[in-house]
């Protein structure tokens, strides 16, 4: 169990003006707020152990006097930052190891050459502002304003954050708080803690790509449960990749991220009974318009990283496509700086915040058809069943349908494969594994057959751009290129469909 919940969000310091007047603060104000200075000391060995550990130890001043706090990772998400925290006053400005009382920490701080490596390695100093906040419900936050800097070695950053600690009550209204000042005032979620920016000067993380996890659901669970464990994870999936959108350059953090949106609104579907319709409205909404940036951005770069780099060699440097792929980096470079301003803007980040309060406040509850809490076993067993026969209907003569039908095959093996992710932990694992692989390669292939008529369409808008007699001729190529990989995706696709029907519903008992 935690014993340190908080949501830390940056502020620009123009805005720090109206944060101290903001009605939300002021009315649920039940002192006068406190103002003093921080200076914080961080410790770890010159090789970093106690990261290694998953541990942080700090020494802070504070009013006149010393405190040691010891911390773990955590976790950290839509910028709720959740921990185990050990705080105890101490005499002096270095750590105190008498004070240490918990097992694990004790096995770990019992090493003496750990301890005779500990050195300061960054520290912050900032001026904190307190606000003691109560709600009429009982709810009771901190609200920290830390103004300042941090320092490692000869490397400093500013320091401009607010911090909504809960001391009591419910952690939804952690959010609710911060979207009524997100309102007014320019604000972005923040996952790193002090502590994580300091490190960063001394061992960079690199970027990497991250697959959702599949959700570990047992059969007596209901399905409102089922469902804000399902959504948190595709959050979790979506923000995990942003970092490598916003600063990498691994394509596949789009495809991820447009992913993890894709199977969030497929929950919303799954779980329609129970979600009331006049509260999600928005939200899907605002999903829509976040997948729609993605979207843009996946497009390009299936045409520059796969497509085109196999045609360009087939047809040995073809001037025309060489043109083709200058127009194409400089449309994918146009899309990602829309995506990464979308995913800087406020609009990204209220998205989040209202996600992150609909979710910890149940607020789907509010107008749902169903009332009754359902074990997710009933609603997981109707979902497969109903989708499993949706794509078995559209997925007659595959090979031979019109684009437009087999894309909506393609819509209905995603709605299946995702619903089956979802529940897979519901059933026999061995079952669940074979029917998911079989689908995936089915899904995979209509896929690639969908990229043939996406690229067609894109080709067509980038020569428009910039027309030309050598880009004419591209469209020459690319239609005798489609047609093979058609005529070759085809035969695998029926293939494929043959393999995926021969699969027994793993739902099934028998």
């Amino acid at each position: 169990m935690w014993n340190e919940v908080e949501l830390k969000l940056s502020i620009e310091r123009k805005s720090i003006t109206r944060l101290r007047s903001h009605p939300a603060i002021v009315n649920a104000c039940i002192d006068k707020p406190v103002t003093h200075r921080l200076i914080t000391i961080y410790y770890d060995t010159p090789d970093l152990k106690l990261l290694d550990a998953g541990v942080s130890l700090r020494v802070r001043h504070s009013c006149g006097r010393w405190i040691q706090s010891i911390k773990t990772v955590g976790s950290s998400l839509t910028g709720l930052h959740k921990r185990m925290e050990w705080e105890d006053v101490i005499a002096a400005n270095h750590p105190d190891f008498t004070k240490i009382l918990d097992p694990v920490l004790v096995k770990l701080f019992a090493n003496q050459n750990l301890r005779d490596a500990l050195r300061p390695i960054f520290q912050t100093e900032v001026r904190r502002s307190e606000w003691q906040l109560a709600f009429e419900n009982g709810d009771k936050i901190e609200l920290a304003l830390d103004l300042g800097k941090l320092t490692a070695g000869k490397n400093s950053e500013p320091i401009s954050e607010i911090e909504l600690e809960l001391k009591a009550g419910h952690v939804g209204r952690l959010f609710d708080l911060a979207l009524e000042l997100q309102k007014t005032i320019p604000l972005t979620l923040e996952n790193d803690s002090k502590a994580q920016r300091g490190y960063a000067y001394y061992r960079t993380t690199p970027q990497c790509v991250f697959k959702g996890n599949l959700p570990k659901l047992v059969k007596t669970t209901d399905a409102n449960s089922a469902f804000k464990k399902i959504a948190w994870e595709c959050i979790n999936h979506l923000q995990s990749n942003q970092d490598m959108v916003l600063h990498g350059t691994d394509v596949e953090g789009v495809h991820q991220m447009r992913v993890a949106l894709r199977r969030l609104r497929s929950a919303f579907s799954v779980f329609k009974k129970i979600l009331g319709s006049k509260n999600n409205v928005a939200l899907l909404v605002e999903l829509g318009w976040l997948s729609n940036a993605l979207g843009k951005a996946r497009d390009l770069d299936v045409l520059v990283t796969q497509t085109l780099p196999a045609i360009i060699t087939q047809y040995e440097n073809h001037a025309g496509l060489l043109k083709l792929r200058d127009i194409a980096l400089t449309a994918q470079e146009e899309a990602y700086v829309e995506v990464r301003t979308a995913l800087s803007s406020q609009r990204y980040n209220y998205l989040l915040l209202s996600m992150a309060a609909w979710l910890e406040n149940e607020r789907w509850r509010e107008g749902a058809r169903d009332k009754k809490s359902h074990q997710v076993l009933n609603t997981a067993t109707a979902t497969l069943a109903k989708r499993h026969k949706q794509l078995r209907q559209r997925g007659k003569h595959l090979e031979h349908m019109h684009p437009e039908a087999r894309h909506a095959a393609r819509i209905a093996a995603k709605k299946l494969r995702y619903a089956s992710e979802f529940f897979a932990s519901l059933y026999p694992s061995a079952k669940s594994r074979s029917f998911i692989r079989k689908l995936s390669q089915l899904q995979d292939c209509l896929g690639v057959l969908n990229d043939i008529t996406t690229t067609e369409k894109l080709l067509q808008q980038l020569i428009e751009t910039s027309p030309n007699i050598k880009l004419d001729e591209v469209q020459h190529l690319f239609a005798h290129w489609n047609v093979s990989n058609r005529i070759h995706f085809e035969k695998n696709l029926n293939e494929n469909w043959q393999a995926f029907a021969s699969q027994k519903p793993f739902w099934c008992s028998r």
